[in-house]
């Protein structure tokens, strides 16, 4: 008796093929989309300079950076404190959002930092918390102000507003870094 062939196999790599192909259309999807967006975003940006002031305005948002030798940050300045580099201003401005604006600036002084430390402490009033010698572990970063365990933060948040004084013993130098970050000043 002569024995009758079993059914024929069904092709196992049907289904593997089926995959990839999906797979190769959604990745030529995605990256048409994203070649079509950037076009849109890049056709829509539009850069403005006028002076030590850039702005950068796109449909996501504006950008404005700003250099200015005299800056508001609502902080005090030490007296005879010397403006080490242009303080510099970002504001971002997301679309129908208030801007947020970070401000910074550096000034050096010849002072000891004993004593920049006590003017300091009289000018700033208890809103602001200090950080010094004895009270930090190790050093950190706030804001790219690398702060070591031996400097002196002044930190305050209050309304959405961040302020932060930071006094570094630079060689015969103290150098004060002062940055403002929350919504513009007077809205």
């Amino acid at each position: 008796m002569a024995t009758e062939p079993g059914p024929i196999p069904e092709k196992q790599g049907t289904l593997l093929w089926w995959f990839l192909g999906l797979l190769v259309a959604g990745v030529l999807i995605l990256g048409v989309g994203g070649l079509l967006i950037t076009r849109y975003v890049l056709r829509s940006v539009e850069v403005v300079r006028t002076g030590e002031q850039v702005e950068v305005r796109t449909p996501v948002g504006d950008l404005r950076v700003e250099k200015s030798a005299t800056p508001d940050l609502g902080l005090p300045t030490y007296p005879g404190a010397t403006l080490a580099e242009p303080a510099a201003t970002v504001e971002l401005t997301p679309p129908d959002e208030e801007p947020l604006e970070i401000t910074a600036a550096r000034y050096r002084t010849p002072a000891a930092i004993e004593e920049v430390d006590a003017w300091y402490r009289e000018k700033l009033g208890p809103e602001f918390e200090r950080e010094g010698p004895g009270v930090m572990e190790k050093k950190r970063k706030i804001f790219g102000i690398e702060i070591k365990s031996d400097d002196v933060v002044f930190l305050s948040e209050r309304d959405g507003v961040l302020r932060v004084v930071a006094l570094q013993k630079k060689g015969f130098q103290v150098e004060i870094a002062l940055v403002r970050i929350g919504h513009q000043q007077g809205q």
